[in-house]
C-alpha cells in the first residue's frame, strides 16, 4: 500500500511537470508569435469631437481589421478637457500610443518622440493633402504630423441689414470695410463690424489684420511683431473703433462666442468667424438671413485665410510602423474622410474630398475654396504660447488707447527677444 502510494505521488509529479512544460511551451509560442508580428497591435488615441466620433472611428477600424486580420487597432477616444493630461501621463509612464490625434505636436517633435510622416506613409498619400495644411506641420524641414481635419474663416454678414443700408456686396478691402460699416451704422443704428479682442482667440483678429496688411507673426523664421505692416494694421483696428466708430464700443470686453450671439440676434452687421458658425446659427438663430464672404485685406495685398487644423502623429516608439502606415492609407481614403467630415461638420484636409464636398454644398464650398490660401499660427515654435498672449495684450493696449501701435508692438518684440 505504501509503495503504491509512493508510485502515485511520483506519477502525479511527472504529470504536473509535463503540464507545466506544455504550458510554458504554449506561452513561449504565443510570445514568439507576438514578437514575430503575426498579430501587430496598434494603439490609437483620438480626441472626441462629438458623440459620433467614437462610433465612426471604431467602424472604420472594424472594416480595416476585416481586410487585415494580422493587424489589431485598439482605439481610445478621450475628451478635449483631459486629453493633454492623459497623453502626457502615457508618455511619462512608457505607455505611449502608436497614433495620436490632438491639436498640438511641436513639443513631442522637439523632444524627438515622433516619426517623420515620410517614414510611415506613401508619397501618393502625402500628395493628397492640401499643401498649405500639410506643410504647416514642418519642423526643421521634416513633416511630423498629418492634417486630421480643418476649420477656416469667413466674413459673415447680415443680408437684411445690408439691404436696409443699400449695400449690394460684402467688402473685399479695408477701404470698403470702412464704407460698408459706416452705412450700416448710419442707416440701421447697428454696429457695422465686430471686434472681439479677449484672451479667447484674440490672436485670430490680430492675424486677420496683420496678415491682411502683408505682415504677420514672423519673417524669415524670426519674430517680426513690430514690423511696419503690423503697426499699420493695429492702427487701422483702432481707427475702426475710435475714429470711424463703426464697431462694438468695447472690443476687449467681449469674446468670439459672445459676439456670435450678438450677430445671431441681428444686432451686428459683420464679423469674422469659423466655418462652424452656420451650425450654431442653425440652432440658435434659424431665421437669420446671412451670407459669407472672404476676409477683407488692405488695398493691393494678397488674399489669405486663417486655417486651423488638428493633427495625427506617429510616435517613434511604435513597434509596427508598417502596420501604422497601412492603417493610415486606409483611414485617409476619400470615402472615409468625407464621411468623417460630414459627421463632425468640419472641413476636409484631402483636396479630392474638398472638391467633392464643395460640389454638393454651396455654403461649405465658400469655405473649402479658401483652404489653399490658408495661413497658420506659428505653433511649431515652442515660444508661440507666450507670444500669442503678448500679441493679444498689445492689441488690447492699442484699442484701449493705453499705448500707440508702435509702442505696444516695440515692447512686445523687445520682450520676446
Amino acid at each position: 500500500m505504501e509503495k503504491k502510494s509512493g508510485f502515485m505521488k511520483v506519477a502525479f509529479v511527472l504529470i504536473l511537470v509535463f503540464l507545466l512544460l506544455v504550458g510554458c511551451s504554449s506561452n513561449s509560442e504565443t510570445s514568439q508569435k507576438d514578437s514575430d508580428g503575426d498579430v501587430k497591435k496598434i494603439k490609437f488615441v483620438a480626441a472626441q469631437y462629438s458623440d459620433a466620433t467614437e462610433p465612426y472611428l471604431q467602424g472604420v477600424i472594424d472594416k480595416f481589421e476585416e481586410e487585415n486580420p494580422d493587424i489589431k487597432v485598439e482605439l481610445e477616444v478621450i475628451g478635449w478637457d483631459v486629453i493633454e493630461q492623459k497623453v502626457n501621463t502615457m508618455v511619462a509612464t512608457n505607455q505611449t500610443p502608436d497614433l495620436l490625434n490632438t491639436s498640438q505636436f511641436a513639443a513631442f517633435a522637439e523632444d524627438g518622440l515622433l516619426l517623420p510622416v515620410e517614414d510611415v506613409i506613401s508619397q501618393e498619400l502625402q500628395g493628397k493633402f492640401y499643401e498649405s495644411f500639410f506643410n504647416a506641420n514642418t519642423v526643421d524641414g521634416k513633416v511630423y504630423a498629418l492634417p486630421f481635419l480643418a476649420s477656416i474663416r469667413g466674413l459673415f454678414y447680415n443680408k437684411d441689414l445690408f439691404e436696409e443700408a443699400g449695400i449690394k456686396e460684402a467688402p473685399k478691402t479695408w477701404k470698403e470695410l470702412v464704407e460698408v460699416s459706416k452705412k450700416i451704422k448710419e442707416k440701421t443704428g447697428k454696429d457695422g463690424f465686430g471686434i472681439p479682442m479677449t484672451n479667447f482667440e484674440g490672436q485670430a483678429y490680430f492675424s486677420y489684420f496683420t496678415w491682411g496688411n502683408g505682415g504677420g507673426w514672423k519673417k524669415d523664421d524670426k519674430w517680426a511683431l513690430n514690423s511696419p505692416e503690423n503697426v499699420e494694421a493695429l492702427e487701422f483696428m483702432s481707427e475702426l473703433v475710435h475714429e470711424h466708430k463703426v464697431t462694438n464700443p468695447e472690443p476687449t470686453a467681449i469674446n468670439r462666442d459672445e459676439m456670435h450671439k450678438v450677430f445671431g440676434s441681428g444686432e451686428l452687421g459683420m464679423m469674422i468667424s469659423a466655418n462652424f458658425l452656420p451650425t450654431i446659427l442653425a440652432k440658435d438663430a434659424p431665421d437669420l438671413n446671412y451670407g459669407v464672404s472672404t476676409i477683407p485685406v488692405n488695398d493691393g495685398k494678397d488674399p489669405f485665410n486663417l486655417g486651423v487644423e488638428d493633427v495625427l502623429m506617429v510616435f517613434k516608439s511604435t513597434k509596427h510602423p508598417d502596420a501604422v502606415g497601412k492603417f493610415l492609407e486606409y483611414f485617409y481614403s476619400a470615402e472615409n474622410h468625407e464621411q468623417f467630415m460630414k459627421n463632425e461638420g468640419m472641413l476636409p484636409v484631402i483636396e479630392e474630398v474638398g472638391e467633392s464636398m464643395a460640389s454638393k454644398d454651396p455654403e461649405k464650398a465658400t469655405f473649402i475654396e479658401q483652404l489653399p490660401v490658408a495661413k497658420f499660427y506659428p505653433t511649431t515654435d515652442p515660444t508661440y504660447t507666450e507670444v500669442r498672449l503678448g500679441a493679444i495684450k498689445a492689441t488690447q493696449q492699442v484699442l484701449l488707447k493705453e499705448l500707440s501701435a508702435k509702442e505696444a508692438l516695440d515692447a512686445l518684440q523687445a520682450e520676446i527677444e
